[in-house]
């Protein structure tokens, strides 16, 4: 919850976890009053499992939507707060970017990356459209396990 708390979310966010696993980010995410948490997950019987778990949550103030894609597949267009867990290799995630780049170009908006356990880190820095304004390193803060990247669309 802590770096959700770091975001300072707005009603007007759209949340959006790639690779979300059994969605207990979203579930975090879904007790902020923001416009929409969405879910980006390739494996089926983890989507299944995180749509349970999305139904069980307390205090949710946020829809909660589920897409089972491809990371690739996906339209990057509505995010705002992207939450990505080093979900996947080098090259996925140098096509991931730039879709994530095509899409802020065809619908300019402040969007924000957070990226845990950022082993591609310099695709990132390498970007020429984002900027890291935060990083917090495994160890420093609240007692984490991996570094933690955060990026913003620079203006």
């Amino acid at each position: 919850m802590a770096i959700l708390r770091s975001l300072f979310l707005i009603s007007s966010d759209v949340f959006v976890d790639i690779g979300c696993g059994k969605g207990r980010v979203l579930c975090c995410a879904s007790r902020f009053r923001i416009r929409k948490v969405i879910g980006v997950e390739i494996d089926k019987d983890l989507c299944d499992i995180a749509e349970c778990n999305a139904k069980k949550v307390h205090g949710r103030k946020s829809i909660i939507e589920i897409f089972n894609a491809s990371a690739e597949d996906f339209d990057y267009r509505t995010g705002t707060v992207y939450y990505l867990f080093n979900p996947f290799g080098v090259s996925t995630m140098s096509r991931v970017l730039t879709k994530m780049e095509q899409c802020l170009r065809s619908q300019p908006r402040k969007l924000t990356i957070v990226y845990v356990n950022s082993v591609h880190e310099s695709l990132l820095s390498k970007s020429g459209w984002l900027e890291m304004y935060d990083k917090w390193n495994a160890g420093d803060k609240y007692g984490l396990m991996h570094n933690i990247s955060f990026w913003r669309s620079k203006d």
